[in-house]
């Protein structure tokens, strides 16, 4: 009888340990959901100076790496810088494919979703929510979604297709994810990003 009381509580009290090193699914997704929250203002407030489009409020490093810090690793901000900016005179503007759009938008020459859809501005991603994968490795924490189908508009809807097609959406893409997070004192954050439409 006394072995099998304290085998209870042993495991009692080794349950709860073990439950806490658990990742916490519902902390990554909502950062997650606020770095896409977020990351939207880095392509917004454009301005055009000097020949070359650039976000009025965000176009300094301190500027972006403050907005982005709460979310993100050095690794991760240096992507973002990477990934999104070319740097000319102390300055960020968007990267050539941005600024070719900006350039040509009344024309039509190329499209919004034609430039963003392999970058974190994808509006698809949010809608892959539901279908993102946690998975806790040694040393990292992965959010993973393969070849999921996001359905921005039905085919048979006029206003889905006038509004949404003009500005590239198929009615139907398929998007992959992989976020890479970290765990660090304050929380975790994110270390790269990688998306496939």
């Amino acid at each position: 009888m006394k072995k099998s009381v304290l085998g209870c509580l042993f495991l009692v009290v080794l349950l709860p340990a073990c439950h806490d090193n658990k990742v916490n699914e519902n902390e990554i997704l909502s950062i997650y959901d606020d770095f896409l929250h977020h990351v939207t203002e880095l392509f917004a407030y454009h301005t055009f100076e000097e020949d070359v489009y650039f976000n009025e409020k965000y176009h300094t490093e301190e500027s972006i790496r403050t907005l982005l810090d709460p979310f993100m690793t050095d690794d991760g901000i240096n992507q973002m810088l990477e990934d999104l900016y070319m740097e000319e005179d102390n300055r960020f503007v968007y990267r050539e494919d941005f600024q070719s759009y900006l350039r040509n938008s009344q024309t039509r020459e190329s499209s919004y979703y034609d430039i963003t859809r392999q970058t974190v501005f994808n509006p698809g991603l949010r809608m892959l929510r539901n279908d993102l994968q946690v998975i806790e490795e040694a040393e990292h924490i992965e959010l993973t979604a393969v070849a999921v189908p996001v359905q921005f508009y039905s085919e048979e809807s006029t206003y889905g297709v006038s509004q949404f097609g003009q500005l590239g959406y198929p009615a139907v893409d398929h998007l992959s994810l992989t976020v890479t997070m970290v765990k660090e004192e304050d929380g975790y954050f994110i270390q790269h990003v990688e998306i496939q439409s």
